[in-house]
């Protein structure tokens, strides 16, 4: 059984008049980007950038010393990844997601795990508008044709090009799972006509009014309903 580490009740300590202890060592494992963060905690730790794709390419200074980690999505951290941090007590995902960090492992070591729910949210529900029009009114083959310097001379061409348009208003999109991001991709939807239904089991009764939304209660229901489906919810085998 792995070994709990000791909570820490207070983190700042009492104050004293002695020599200033070190900073607290915080490490960025992947990526370099720490441009947010870095104006917040300059002042009170000191960062170190890892760059790295393993635990195997961390600086043996930040397995040892590290109190805080922050994460982006390229490094994976496994039971094993975890025990090599001798003095690791919170790990920030850069994002929302915390699929590649093995949260019970963490929990049992005595570290905890956060993310940033509201991450990217507006721009994943942009885009995923975007690849939905784009398969409605068929923008990208169109506008392949103009880069590969085709002519439309007459109707007839375009339509031909546009094979497979079809009107957006009416037609039902499905989402199942509506956080953040399914709200903002269905609060996008009504704008362009869409009937948006979704389905989400976790949500208490009356959300979809406050939304405009309509509410089904299976998953096969939207799956047989839906033109159009989004995924917006964890992917769990």
């Amino acid at each position: 059984m792995m070994a709990k580490r000791p909570r820490v009740e207070n983190l700042r300590g009492p104050i004293s008049n002695g020599p200033m202890q070190a900073r607290p060592l915080v490490a960025l494992l992947d990526g370099r980007d720490c441009s947010i963060e870095m104006p917040i905690l300059k002042d009170v730790a000191t960062v170190a950038f890892c760059d790295a794709q393993s635990t195997s390419e961390i600086h043996e200074k930040v397995l040892n010393e590290a109190v805080g980690a922050l994460m982006w999505h390229t490094i994976v951290l496994t039971k094993e990844d975890l025990e090599k941090f001798k003095t690791l007590r919170i790990i920030v995902r850069i994002g929302s997601g915390v699929d590649n960090i093995d949260v019970k492992a963490a929990g049992e070591l005595g570290i905890a795990v956060c993310n940033v729910p509201g991450y990217g949210v507006e721009e994943v529900a942009d885009t995923t508008l975007c690849l939905i029009l784009n398969l409605y009114r068929r923008t990208y083959w169109l506008a392949n044709m103009v880069r590969e310097g085709k002519k439309f001379t007459g109707p007839e061409q375009v339509r031909e090009a546009a094979q497979g348009c079809a009107r957006i208003r009416g037609d039902t999109l499905g989402i199942v799972g509506l956080g953040r991001i399914g709200s903002a991709v269905a609060l996008r939807a009504k704008a362009f006509g869409f009937n948006v239904i979704f389905y989400d089991p976790y949500l208490p009764d009356g959300i979809e009014k406050s939304l405009g939304l309509t509410r089904v209660y299976t998953l096969q229901i939207v799956l047989f309903v839906s033109v159009m489906l989004v995924l917006s919810c964890k992917f769990r085998l």
